[in-house]
């Protein structure tokens, strides 16, 4: 660059957005550490700086960073939309939740916003507030990576016809937060007894990660819960040593109350309930093991 050349804030900032956009992270470091140097407070070189430490994974210092453009400037949208990936990051989910609220009242037309915020409550397990806000970032903006994402999580929860042909492995690809989020999709739909639903999430996490024996460990263990001669089993496995504690005492209850009247049926009710314990504990492990054998594991 010649000695002459004097470049405006706006126009580094233009440098360092391309330089970002191909992930040349230590060109754009160089690049901005010259124009600080002549733009020491210009917000969207700090904007520029906390957006490379957030992608090269100093997340406290664009923390830091964000956090001194907003004390001079609160409304900057782009610092505070930043920040809301950071407190996710962190864990700091209840404070990420406000900051999105806040934007969406600002901009209450942002089809990503409301996409982001879709994908927040998959996360914290709000499934039917997901939906919603997934279906309004889709009619504002149907073109919208993040929006289509949170549309096809919904959709494939609910086993709509077409879900599965749409790769849901492929914008998950370019959003790796919504990976961690299938992820904790797949295990709330376990503990609420939707095997088919975390079983197609499940899937779709495969084709994103081929190679991944503990992915495919996953699926052949849903394939398990969810197949249909499990079906009989589905309260035990819902509802766990719960479901088992209660079903032999009604049954014993039960026995007692119907031996000395009706001694046959009994009979009957004494052989199917031993049938019933030996499938419960031979048949999964067979099932489980003929799967693994198909899956190559």
């Amino acid at each position: 660059m010649s000695d002459t050349t004097v470049l405006s804030p706006r126009d580094y900032a233009i440098q360092l957005n391309g330089l970002i956009e191909r992930r040349r992270y230590p060109q754009a470091r160089t690049t901005l550490s010259e124009a600080l140097q002549q733009y020491p407070e210009d917000s969207q070189l700090l904007f520029a700086s906390a957006h490379i430490d957030y992608l090269t994974d100093d997340k406290e210092a664009a923390r830091q960073t964000l956090h001194a453009i907003l004390a001079r400037e609160p409304l900057h949208y782009g610092a505070r939309s930043l920040l809301i990936n950071v407190l996710e990051d962190s864990e700091e989910l209840e404070q990420a939740e406000l900051l999105i609220i806040e934007l969406l009242r600002e901009y209450p037309e942002e089809a990503f916003q409301y996409a982001r915020y879709a994908m927040l409550m998959y996360r914290t397990l709000h499934i039917d507030k997901a939906k919603e806000l997934a279906r309004e970032a889709l009619r504002l903006d149907p073109e919208d990576e993040l929006a289509l994402t949170a549309c096809l999580i919904g959709d494939i929860i609910d086993g709509r016809r077409g879900a599965e042909a749409a790769s849901l492995a492929n914008l998950m690809r370019g959003h790796p937060d919504s990976q961690t989020t299938a992820r904790m999709l797949v295990s709330h739909l376990v503990s609420r007894g939707h095997y088919r639903a975390a079983k197609r999430i499940a899937i779709e996490l495969l084709h994103l990660y081929p190679h991944s024996t503990e992915i495919l460990e996953l699926v052949v263990k849903l394939e398990t819960l969810s197949h249909w001669s499990m079906l009989p089993l589905w309260p035990l496995n819902r509802w766990g040593w719960g479901a088992s504690a209660a079903f032999y005492f009604i049954t014993l209850l039960a026995m007692n109350l119907i031996r000395k009247d009706a001694p046959t049926i009994a009979g009957i009710a004494t052989w199917t309930i031993l049938g019933y314990c030996a499938y419960s504990w031979l048949y999964p492990p067979l099932l489980t093991r003929w799967l693994k054998r198909r899956a190559g594991l």
